[in-house]
């Protein structure tokens, strides 16, 4: 993919950088998402790795593993994002936390660069979405990483349940399919100016695992979430606990059963590096 590409991504993000956890830190489901994803990678990844994170945001996730002992090289494809997140402290005793601005789509120049390999890796919601190919992402991954590393992704799933039933209730077919169409799709992305739209593509379980196969082959799947609604509807739930906490024990008996857990707003997906050739 061209560079203007990932500089056009890396701007929208670079806007969103000042205010996206004001913005995300507030919204219930994403914060329950968070602890979700969080417990999931504590439970898929061995205490003390050395873990390359695809997309770190404003760093929430790496510093919070890092806090927890993990040792991690945070990347991401806005500087802004980097900066964001090297301005914020240190955990107290904790490995430090090296930040690099550097796209998925450019892994390979890490893996040219030589060193130790990571023990495993993690990409959180929708980093990888935003690739226009993730086979060279997965090559690139592959050579970074030792064949049974864990790789460990959430991604913007192509068929929501939610959503689909959200918008026919309220008559807006297109809406309801918008994720399943063909090739680049608009999401919104929160800034202070309003709505970003950056393009992304979104997956079902089986396509992603196809997309990063031979090099990883997938071994478990949970829709994240199921029975709780996408982020942007989480003004539904602000006052109403007692609904979220019925919806919260629905989802999970749910989200790793089939059909639910690919229905999801998002999937978490653990994968495994196999002996295939990078």
């Amino acid at each position: 993919m061209t560079p203007d590409y990932y500089e056009a991504v890396a701007s929208a993000f670079d806007e969103a950088a000042g205010s996206y956890d004001r913005l995300y830190g507030t919204n219930r489901i994403m914060a329950w998402m968070r602890g979700e994803s969080l417990a999931l990678l504590m439970s898929a990844l061995r205490p003390g790795s050395r873990l390359l994170e695809v997309g770190c945001g404003t760093g929430e996730e790496a510093l919070a593993l890092a806090a927890a002992g993990y040792r991690i090289v945070a990347t991401d494809v806005s500087p802004a994002m980097i900066q964001t997140a090297q301005a914020k402290p240190q955990p107290p005793g904790a490995p430090p936390v090296s930040w690099r601005a550097l796209p998925a789509g450019r892994l390979a120049e890490l893996a040219d660069e030589g060193g130790d390999r990571f023990d495993g890796a993690y990409s959180s919601f929708g980093a990888l979405n935003c690739e226009p190919d993730l086979r060279p992402v997965a090559r690139a991954l592959a050579r970074l990483l030792p064949p049974g590393a864990p790789l460990v992704c959430s991604v913007m799933n192509r068929w929501c349940l939610w959503e689909i039933g959200w918008s026919l209730v309220h008559l807006r077919p297109r809406e309801a399919f918008r994720r399943a169409r063909p090739g680049w799709r608009p999401a919104g992305l929160a800034s202070p100016q309003g709505s970003l739209a950056v393009p992304v593509r979104y997956y079902s379980p089986g396509a992603f695992a196809r997309a990063m196969a031979p090099c990883f082959a997938a071994k478990w799947t949970m829709g994240l979430p199921v029975a709780l609604p996408p982020p942007y509807l989480s003004p539904l739930l602000e006052r109403r606990g007692r609904l979220f906490a019925r919806l919260e024990a629905l989802d999970g008996r749910l989200r790793v059963r089939a059909p639910f857990r690919g229905l999801g707003d998002h999937f978490a997906m653990v994968l495994v590096r196999t002996e295939a050739a990078p």
